[in-house]
């Protein structure tokens, strides 16, 4: 039996369920303040969480088979965003465009062999990534979860774009970004003080932040899962800080108590996906005992809407195949 199977399996049938997918984009795409409008976040995040699950999960499966309706359902919805939204407003506008719009450039590398995607629609892809969503990103003020999603996504576009340039001035942004937002004690100090949201906005940094330096190592070589900054701080401090407290130990943190995690842990739920990558990165064996029981990982579901969160880590085994 060939590795991943069941992984596979459930990527595939959601893959299927896909193929009926049309898209949502909106030419002004408003996205209010979650904590000052949850509902109409909600709803007008909705409309990009449903394309962009159609979208990678269609594209991993063209990788994954070679099959050629999986790669024409991904370009087909990535075209659809490119050609109707022209603008990306409100409060988290920024931040959610960063963190979904990582599904579609991920979907794009993943079909960029595939000819029937044709080059004017690439274009327009890079037209509208670079004139309306990077914009967005690049004018995020803070440093938290923020800053570690808009690196990932624009080291995924420049990546996608063979950008060498840009992405080599974002690697550099990402390495103090590591700098900076980790504490020698491993705690992310921007994201401790989160109240009782605060473990799940240690996952939420710091998955974005693995999966840019994932684009640094595949692109350009350089490995920042085991790079030491100057300060001495490591992406594995902080990994291991997370995991601590994640895998029942929640009511030892020692900030604001009664923190929200998942329980109980399943394939479906944050942190799963972020330690299920970080066991095939680092080999820990703390990271392959927290995740083996739960396979096959799938990525963290948003319970509000029943579609994937965000896309650092979305079928993490399967992203070390192709």
């Amino acid at each position: 039996m060939l590795p991943h199977t069941a992984a596979r399996d459930l990527l595939l049938r959601l893959a299927d369920e896909s193929l009926s997918v049309s898209t949502h984009a909106v030419p002004n795409w408003r996205i209010p303040g979650f904590y000052y409008d949850a509902t109409g976040h909600q709803a007008a995040k909705r409309l990009m969480e449903a394309d962009a699950q159609a979208t990678y999960a269609t594209a991993l499966a063209y990788r994954l088979t070679g099959e050629a309706a999986y790669a024409d359902k991904a370009s087909e919805l990535i075209n659809g965003w490119a050609a109707v939204n022209r603008e990306i407003a409100d409060n988290d506008g920024p931040l959610v465009s960063a963190y979904l719009g990582s599904g579609f450039i991920q979907a794009a590398l993943l079909i960029k062999p595939y000819t029937g995607w044709r080059p004017e629609d690439r274009a327009l892809f890079i037209r509208w990534m670079t004139g309306i969503c990077l914009p967005a990103w690049d004018r995020i003020p803070l440093r938290n979860n923020w800053w570690s999603w808009s690196l990932y996504a624009q080291l995924s576009l420049f990546r996608f774009m063979d950008d060498r340039v840009r992405f080599a001035e974002e690697a550099a942004n990402l390495k103090a970004h590591i700098d900076a937002s980790i504490a020698d004690s491993g705690f992310l100090p921007d994201e401790a003080d989160r109240g009782t949201k605060a473990i799940w906005y240690h996952y939420f940094a710091l998955a974005p932040l693995t999966a840019a330096a994932k684009q640094v190592l595949d692109y350009a070589g350089e490995d920042l899962f085991r790079w030491i900054s100057p300060s001495g701080k490591t992406i594995k401090q902080a990994l291991d800080t997370l995991l601590y407290y994640a895998d029942g130990r929640a009511e030892e943190w020692p900030y604001d108590k009664g923190q929200e995690v998942p329980s109980p842990l399943s394939a479906d739920t944050w942190p799963l996906d972020l330690f299920e990558a970080m066991a095939k990165v680092y080999g820990d064996p703390a990271y392959e005992r927290f995740a083996a029981p739960r396979r096959p990982v799938t990525g963290h579901i948003n319970r509000s809407s029943g579609y994937f969160q965000s896309y650092a880590w979305v079928f993490p085994e399967l992203l070390f195949e192709v």
